[in-house]
């Protein structure tokens, strides 16, 4: 798993050290860096899974051990492609755009972590895979502690990155000049890929999701197997979640 720990991090790192900004001395921390590229997007699926199309696209041997990716809030799988491409050639590695996000479509149900769980193991079933280690970055990172509290049997491990447990450990993101840019990137991402494509549904679906949910405490990560094996990540200038969140639910999950 080291190999995959090393790959999580190393190309998102060199993207910014890289920058030609830096040399303009302006922080790497606040530089958005461009959206990657997944290798042969035109060759994903979609799969009927809970009334909805999930689109996803499976990289690496079928052989090899799982990974699957979960991306972020009005993000889309395209943001996997630095992991995808340093992992391929030794894992089966699965990228899946989330409901009403990227490729995928959404239904009249509004948009929950619980139904966004029941989509990754309705995918894992289509799939025939049973275990996979999952790999997740701010909503797709709280959707893998829901599965990892609900759904353990499915799960090797979780690399957790940049989730809250609870809103008030939710930033006000409209004061990240980042975050700002990073909203208004993928919204353009949303219209170019998205075969619905109603930006103000998802938003209105996501915002209002993001008020109340998530809403967990110790008692819910108790339900974690100690044999899951959990990363709890987070960034050294985190735009969205205060810092208290990581340190608080590594507390609560002792094999974090």
């Amino acid at each position: 798993m080291n190999l995959v720990i090393f790959a999580l991090f190393s190309p998102l790192a060199a993207s910014v050290v890289n920058s030609s900004t830096i040399a303009n001395s302006v922080y790497p921390w606040l530089i958005l860096p461009s959206t990657p590229e997944l290798p042969q997007p035109q060759t994903g699926k979609y799969a009927s899974i809970n009334n909805i199309q999930i689109w996803y696209n499976i990289y690496g041997p079928s052989c090899g051990v799982t990974i699957l990716f979960l991306h972020g809030g009005f993000g889309n799988s395209d943001y996997w492609g630095f992991q995808v491409q340093a992992l391929k050639s030794s894992y089966q590695c699965i990228v899946m755009d989330s409901r009403g996000q990227g490729r995928s479509t959404s239904s009249s149900s509004n948009i929950t972590y619980d139904l966004m769980a029941t989509d990754v193991i309705g995918l894992l079933n289509y799939l025939g895979i049973t275990q996979a280690y999952v790999v997740g970055w701010s909503d797709g990172a709280i959707i893998g502690l829901n599965l990892a509290m609900n759904y353990s049997n499915r799960l090797i491990a979780l690399f957790a990155f940049a989730a809250n447990y609870n809103t008030s450990g939710a930033k006000d993101i409209s004061l990240s000049s980042v975050f700002t840019a990073y909203l208004a990137r993928s919204q353009i991402e949303y219209e170019q890929l998205n075969p619905i494509n109603d930006y103000q549904s998802l938003y209105n679906n996501l915002t209002t999701m993001w008020s109340t949910l998530p809403n967990w405490n110790q008692t819910d990560f108790a339900k974690i197997p100690s044999s899951i094996y959990v990363w709890i990540v987070d960034g050294d200038h985190e735009e969205a979640i205060y810092r208290d969140q990581p340190d608080t639910m590594t507390l609560w999950i002792p094999q974090s």
